[in-house]
């Protein structure tokens, strides 16, 4: 019997080619992807989950607010790793990692020697033997039980093993940092898996960093990780945590209740890291939930809207099928037979798709990874789960497009279908024309939601954001240079083609944060703290980087105070207090007291993202040659670029030349944004493309289903453009109606899940909604009238001739 289901199945989807076509076209579009949207959900989704102990590690995340100045952070104090051991028995083990950014003291750069180079390394974290306690971070060479508990030892990965010598079994060699420091390799890590919110090959030992005032309560910058014991009260923990920090706090327990400060400790768990951590001074970019959502809900669009052209073609296709029921029906069939049956051809079809669809998936996967940055692949493993899964797939989505169309085909009396009763065009299911709207509302809300990215991402590139990124070369690493980088700098500066150069490490284009707390008066008061990012710069900066200096005036070389001067922004001005800021001292307490005096105001610039609101910043006259920035206006910039990297290479031949430039370096920061919007207009275009299959074929079975109609209008003198509106009308309605439902939901949404992340976003205006409706109408009409003015052209001799 089950051999005859299949047998019959394949007959019937072969005789009628066109639909099958139009079916697994369909089907196969959108399961591939599906698989390519679940690829990625997976991979998201398994961050960090390789720890074996994931499941009990928790960072410390300080939330906390202070005199207007709020904010979350990935950092709590040093200090509080031997407090949380010697007052909470339910922590087990725990774990201290500090990066390059975290500390004052730290060196912001880090070369390794290799021959005569010097090699710039990034991936670089202090950090102590319990991090192998706590973590699962597998050795190769060498032993994790106190790898790091001596000065001046290094535990590396494979990868920098063979970097650096070719092989891995370094354990007892030496590694050179800095032209200063010996480092000796106490293990070799297998390489750290990629779905880790942490990535690095160096870990030195935590007792390397050199210590200072700032490691002390209140200076926060170490990432404080726990392995708690299985049934501990998290909540309970947090608070206990919460009260330690305000007891070790300098600013005492009733400044954190007064007026709106406060201070809380989120123990964030180790898998929410990745997806839901938004803190400060995190050790890598955090992914969001909100884009694995949206990523979701499109792939169950694009599934709904291939499952909704199976069931409208399978149903539009009633009239042709009708007889073959009557038939079967007379000769004894039962009407559980009959939807056996389609149902069969519905798993069929569905089944050929998604072998089809695995294979495409396969073909796609390159170009998925280089659009959204991944490494997905196909593996052993991978068929453990998409086996399964598709198996599950075939299963629910056969049965789910099949059963309306077995249900309403098997219930056809064979009195009515024989007498040529049964004429189920277009107009005459409700259910069909319902399925129509569902699917056009979901590609008009993807349309819109496509248009909305695409002007946030245009509005990004194109927003005024206070300075020139245009035209300027950044040279990097020029500390490397020592004291000839100013050397550099002032050559550069006299080349033909430059119009200024600026040496700094801070560009106003994203990078690592470097705030510190400003202070109104000598007697330092934590109430009176303005959290202010620093940024050391010399006398060139303003006029390189086209800052506008709105009160004031801009450092002078010869003017000898300005080795205490300030120049702030508006919203440090705003924060201040003064309303005429000038003149007016400033107090930092960093190794000592140390007082400047605001000598100008610079025009407020968005030198963060523009997720962000413009916060504080002092910029102060002092040395910093970690960059060298280049404000060009050249014809020939090849020539100019030579000239710069053969100067370089006087002053320093050993040392690799590298730079960028601040437009790339700009967009760069934005390239998460971009990839999203990339990834949403392709799967939107597929899911467009889906839907317009089945209009198309909807449509083939309209017109096939009122031939007649159309001969004897055309008898009685209707024109061709007459009868091409009159089909084209019937779907045009619906794709309006589509119109009124998505337009609403799509506006919600994209403030909701998208727009809402920008604190800088250009609204949702009524010519993108009003786009979005005639995009979709255009869409249909022309996906329609193909098949509207084939059958207007259509000789009324042949429909009339059986009459």
């Amino acid at each position: 019997m089950i051999k005859n289901y299949f047998k019959t199945a394949y007959r019937s989807l072969l005789k009628n080619k066109g639909f099958t076509f139009l079916n697994v076209i369909g089907l196969s579009v959108g399961l591939a992807t599906c698989l390519l949207i679940v690829f990625y959900v997976v991979d998201e989704l398994s961050y960090d989950k390789f720890n074996t102990k994931a499941d009990w590690i928790y960072r410390v995340t300080i939330s906390a607010k202070l005199n207007g100045n709020a904010g979350v952070y990935a950092t709590s104090e040093g200090p509080l790793k031997d407090a949380l051991k010697q007052n909470f028995p339910e922590i087990e083990k725990t774990a201290r990692l500090i990066d390059k950014a975290g500390l004052a003291a730290m060196p912001q750069k880090f070369y390794f020697k290799k021959g005569n180079n010097n090699i710039e390394e990034r991936k670089i974290v202090f950090a102590e033997s319990s991090l192998f306690d706590v973590f699962t971070l597998p050795m190769i060479d060498g032993s994790s039980a106190n790898s790091l508990d001596a000065p001046n030892t290094i535990v590396i990965t494979e990868s920098a093993a063979k970097k650096y010598f070719n092989r891995v079994d370094v354990v007892g060699q030496t590694l050179t940092v800095n032209d200063s420091t010996l480092y000796k390799i106490t293990g070799v890590l297998k390489d750290m898996p990629l779905q880790s919110h942490f990535n690095y090959d160096f870990f030195m030992s935590f007792s390397s960093r050199p210590e200072s005032k700032w490691t002390g309560w209140g200076y926060s910058g170490v990432h404080n990780y726990l392995l708690v014991k299985p049934g501990a009260n998290i909540k309970s923990l947090e608070a206990r945590i919460r009260s330690l920090e305000i007891k070790n706090s300098p600013a005492d327990a009733k400044t954190w209740t007064s007026g709106d400060n406060y201070l809380k400790t989120i123990l964030t768990p180790l898998t929410d890291i990745h997806l839901r951590d938004d803190s400060q001074y995190a050790l890598d970019k955090a992914g969001s939930i909100q884009y694995v959502y949206i990523f979701s809900v499109i792939a169950i669009f694009i599934l709904l809207i291939a499952c909704v052209n199976f069931m409208n073609l399978s149903t539009a296709r009633s009239a042709n099928r009708a007889k073959e029921v009557g038939v079967r029906k007379v000769l004894g069939s039962a009407r559980k037979y009959l939807v056996a049956q389609f149902l069969t051809e519905s798993v069929l079809v569905t089944l050929t798709s998604a072998i089809i669809a695995v294979f495409l998936a396969l073909a796609l996967l390159p170009a998925f990874n280089q659009m959204a940055d991944k490494h997905l692949a196909f593996t052993p493993h991978t068929f453990t789960w998409l086996l399964p899964v598709l198996l599950v797939i075939v299963l629910v989505v056969g049965f789910l497009a099949g059963s309306y169309p077995a249900l309403y085909l098997s219930a056809f009396q064979p009195i009515e279908v024989l007498k040529g009763k049964i004429a189920a065009g277009f107009k005459g299911s409700f259910l069909r024309s319902f399925l129509v709207v569902f699917q056009f509302s979901i590609s008009i809300f993807l349309i819109i939601g496509t248009l909305v990215i695409y002007n946030q991402l245009n509005y990004i590139h194109n927003k005024d954001l206070g300075f020139n990124r245009n035209e300027v070369l950044v040279i990097k690493n020029a500390n490397v240079l020592g004291n000839q980088a100013k050397i550099l700098k002032n050559e550069v500066k006299q080349m033909q083609g430059v119009v200024n150069a600026t040496m700094s490490s801070f560009q106003p284009t994203g990078g690592e944060p470097n705030k510190t707390g400003l202070f109104p008066h000598r007697q330092i008061d934590v109430k009176e703290d303005i959290l202010t990012e620093f940024w050391p710069v010399d006398e060139d900066y303003v006029n390189t980087m086209g800052l506008k200096i709105i009160n004031g005036r801009n450092f002078l070389k010869q003017m000898a105070t300005d080795t205490s001067a300030m120049i702030v922004n508006e919203a440090f001005v705003k924060k201040f207090g003064q309303r005429n800021p000038l003149n007016k001292d400033v107090y930092r307490f960093s190794f000592g007291l140390q007082q400047f005096h605001i000598i100008g105001v610079v025009k407020d610039f968005n030198y963060e993202s523009l997720r962000d609101n413009i916060t504080p910043l002092a910029l102060v006259y002092d040395s910093d040659n970690g960059a060298i920035s280049v404000k060009l206006n050249t014809a020939n910039l090849t020539a100019l670029m030579s000239q710069i990297e053969n100067k370089w290479k006087e002053l320093s031949p050993n040392q690799q030349f590298s730079y960028s430039f601040m437009d790339e370096d700009f967009d760069a920061a934005y390239r998460t944004e971009q990839r999203v919007g990339t990834l949403f207009i392709s799967f939107s275009t597929l899911a467009i493309m889906i839907a317009c299959l089945g209009l198309f074929g909807l449509a083939a079975y309209a017109a096939e289903q009122r031939n007649k109609e159309i001969g004897i209008r055309k008898v009685l003198g209707a024109s061709i453009s007459g009868i091409v509106g009159m089909l084209s009308m019937d779907f045009i309605k619906l794709v309006l109606i589509s119109i009124v439902i998505a337009t609403p939901c799509a506006w919600w949404a994209m403030n909701k899940w998208f727009l809402q992340g920008f604190a800088y976003r250009q609204d949702i205006q009524w010519y993108v909604l009003a786009t979005a409706g005639l995009t979709a109408i255009f869409i249909a009409f022309v996906t329609i009238s193909f098949q509207s003015i084939k059958a207007a052209l259509g000789n009324p001799v042949d429909s009339l001739r059986s009459e």
